[in-house]
């Protein structure tokens, strides 16, 4: 049969100029463990609060400032939150811990009706234990995590239920500690032992990776009875400064190095 070959620019249409849009963004920190402080104080010893339907004021009102994340954090932390599961619920439970720096206690009192307009602000409680009740500023990467969270629930049931359980009844997802690292989150880890010696023409042993260590800190706990209770960091480093008085003692160098351990403070 005779043909002849046609050349395709011919016969389809020129082809623009390839969009930028479509590169994936560059991620200086992709592939490696990231070390959020604001995890460091997620596990909780305390029961769950009681329901609360207050108006509480803003968290910077309150003297409470959680850990600043840098911005190429920040990006990161979204990018792979945004990727990270089909479960809405638990990428937001997450990314609430992460730029709330709340426990778990606090976590289980969020409801849907706690989030503000545009998931712009978010409510949590905690019964007077920390710093009492507050509401957050929500950062501009975590809304459309919330909103799809409370969208599922008004998918669901159309009722103001816990915001970060599932209201479909997903059965065998994971803790939210083992969520994050699969996502490669978790607190800042105690510091790694010297290497040992090794003899000269030893092959070197390959490196096991640690075990992720979560701590129990109550650092941000207010009451006297609480503050009996001994922290649990085994070898953590302790979350940054979280008043203006303490930012600002930091910011002067004037803070010990030792800040948290509560056998070296003053008593009160």
């Amino acid at each position: 049969m005779r043909h002849h070959l046609a050349d395709a620019t011919a016969l389809l249409p020129a082809a623009g100029a390839p969009c930028t849009a479509d590169h994936p963004p560059r991620r200086p920190l992709a592939n490696r463990w990231i070390a959020l402080p604001a995890l460091t104080t997620y596990l909780a010893f305390d029961e769950p609060a009681r329901p609360c339907h207050c108006r509480p004021p803003l968290a910077a009102d309150c003297d409470f400032f959680p850990p600043v994340i840098p911005h190429t954090t920040e990006t990161e932390v979204a990018w792979r939150l945004h990727r990270a599961t089909a479960h809405p619920h638990l990428a937001a439970e997450l990314a609430t811990a992460v730029f709330t720096a709340a426990s778990t206690t606090q976590l289980s009192t969020v409801h849907v009706h706690d989030l503000g307009p545009e998931a712009s602000t978010i409510t949590l409680h905690d019964d007077g234990l920390r710093q009492g009740c507050m509401t957050h500023h929500v950062p501009l990467w975590a809304r459309p995590l919330l909103m799809a969270a409370r969208r599922c629930w008004d998918i669901a049931t159309g009722t103001s239920g816990p915001l970060f359980t599932d209201p479909l009844g997903s059965t065998g997802l994971p803790h939210l500690t083992t969520f994050a690292e699969s996502c490669k989150l978790r607190p800042p880890q105690p510091p790694r032992p010297a290497p040992r010696k090794r003899k000269t023409g030893t092959a070197p042993r390959p490196r096991q990776q640690q075990k992720t260590v979560w701590p129990v800190c109550t650092v941000h706990y207010g009451l006297a009875s609480v503050m009996l209770e001994p922290d649990q960091m085994r070898g953590c480093p302790y979350p940054p400064p979280h008043t203006r008085k303490t930012i600002a003692r930091r910011k002067n160098g004037w803070l010990p190095p030792d800040y948290g351990l509560r056998e070296l403070q003053p008593p009160r």
